[in-house]
């Protein structure tokens, strides 16, 4: 979530731009997802897999991923880091096989709340599991589940290219500012039709470079009734690359019961699907629309939305639902303010800015989408702008900004209109690999090939072949 104290008003630009929105005005109802497993269904699926993987242990190998005291200082103390992006964990090379005829591997990282792995050279049916009771299979190369605890278990053949050690969840949570309201909680003024769309509101965890961050973001209906396409808007200042959103990993229905005091928020959310690819990415409203690469639970809620400009609506009411810090569900009640100060990166019309009339927002909110009263989306949020950013409680000093759907909305139209759902946008990656063209992918036709992979050391990379795209053959 980005903060900004800089403030210049641009109040003319935005008009310009809700001018040529207006044209293009269009609404979308919410639906109901159908397709996906249910909730208690998958649990019992994972609660069989893991009995029958405990039933039949054998030798395993113990690799151990030892964090700096640095590294473990990151992992204790989560915060918003310089990309504006709530920074929750460490990416650690491994570089360790494990192949079906031999013995199981563990990998072992003292420190880490939760162990997450990207597998590649994936062959047959992996398993990945803990003591806690988790395990799922992988039949292909990215990443795996998030497991709870310090340690996972990998039985089959595959590379493990890197682990990730994982600080997740945290009067919700024992870290979150006293603002922050449980959305669980029945005394807090929640509209009917802004509680029957909650179920489509995910947290989200992903990898960028060396690091894991969170951040929020709901699914989007398209405007064919009979299709359920995976699409999810979240913040470009999130996930803006391919391989960001090939590690996403979003957690569904995460809510905790009500209670006066703070609480732990130390388990697991029980539902999450892994993977994505970005459809469109744009910074003129500071939005990704995603396509999932698996369908939400049974029950989820596909947002609708309205193009129709509302940054200058003034006292317009606008209702989010976010995951602060990546905590459970939270609920903010917030209204257009036309006179509060802009900030220079973000000017009015392709952004909404607001006062919070009850909770607030903190730094893993970014990417949560805002409802107008009709429970339809008209932003997402990109972050907060004033005078005293670092206190998300003052609403006095600070405004809540949000991109505008209605800046955007053209961009976007061909693909919520029942367009190609063809992945493209700024992203341009037909082979795969979770790395796009414009991140310097030099061949898009082999998924071997990318700024990911090495190029120097063993039989493998001695090719000539510029396995890593810098530009040197084999170096």
């Amino acid at each position: 979530m980005k903060y900004f104290n800089q403030l210049l008003i641009t109040l003319s630009l935005g008009l310009a731009i809700i001018s040529s929105a207006q044209a293009l005005a269009a609404n979308k109802a919410p639906e109901i997802a159908s397709k996906g497993q249910a909730i208690a269904e998958q649990k019992q699926a994972m609660k069989n897999l893991h009995g029958k993987l405990k039933a039949s242990l054998r030798a395993a190998e113990r690799h151990t991923v030892k964090l700096t005291s640095a590294e473990l200082n990151t992992l204790t103390t989560p915060e918003v880091d310089p990309t504006g992006r709530y920074r929750v964990g460490i990416h650690r090379t491994v570089g360790k096989s494990v192949s079906h005829d031999n013995a199981d591997l563990i990998i072992h990282i003292p420190g880490a709340y939760a162990v997450r792995l990207e597998l590649s050279h994936v062959k047959g049916v992996v398993a990945v599991f803990n003591d806690a009771g988790q395990a799922h299979e992988y039949s292909q190369d990215g990443f795996t589940h998030t497991f709870v605890g310090d340690r996972v278990r990998v039985r089959g053949a595959a590379h493990i290219d890197g682990a990730g050690a994982v600080n997740l969840g945290g009067n919700l949570c024992s870290f979150n500012a006293s603002c922050v309201e449980n959305a669980e909680c029945k005394n807090i003024g929640m509209p009917d039709n802004i509680d029957d769309v909650r179920n489509a509101y995910a947290s989200i965890l992903f990898r960028s470079g060396g690091f894991y961050y969170v951040c929020s973001g709901g699914l989007v209906a398209d405007s064919d009734s009979g299709s359920e396409i995976p699409y999810f808007l979240t913040a470009r200042h999130c996930v803006s690359k391919g391989r960001e959103a090939n590690s996403v990993e979003t957690f569904f229905q995460y809510t905790q019961s009500c209670s006066t005091e703070p609480q732990d928020c130390s388990t697991q959310p029980d539902f999450s699907t892994v993977g994505s690819s970005i459809v469109k990415s744009g910074r003129k409203g500071d939005y990704s629309l995603l396509r999932l690469s698996g369908n939400p639970p049974n029950g989820s809620v596909y947002l609708g939305w309205n193009s129709d400009p509302i940054a200058s609506t003034d006292a317009a009411e606008l209702f989010r639902i976010s995951h602060p810090g990546g905590a459970p569900q939270a609920y903010s009640k917030h209204e257009v303010d036309i006179d509060a100060p802009n900030c220079s990166s973000w000017p009015r019309g392709n952004w909404i800015y607001s006062r919070d009339l009850f909770g607030a927002t903190e730094g893993g909110s970014s990417g949560s989408p805002v409802l107008n009263s009709n429970a339809e989306i008209v932003g997402q949020l990109s972050g907060g702008c004033g005078y005293n950013v670092n206190d998300v409680c003052d609403s006095g000093n600070n405004a809540t900004v949000d991109g505008a759907f209605a800046a955007y909305y053209s961009d976007i139209s061909q693909y919520l209109g029942g367009g190609d759902p063809d992945p493209g946008g700024d992203c341009t990656d037909a082979d795969g690999d979770g790395w796009c063209v414009e991140e310097g992918d030099c061949d898009d036709t082999n998924p071997d090939i990318n700024p990911g992979e090495k190029d120097r050391g063993g039989r493998k990379w001695s090719d000539g072949i510029d396995n890593d795209c810098n530009g040197i053959i084999d170096g």
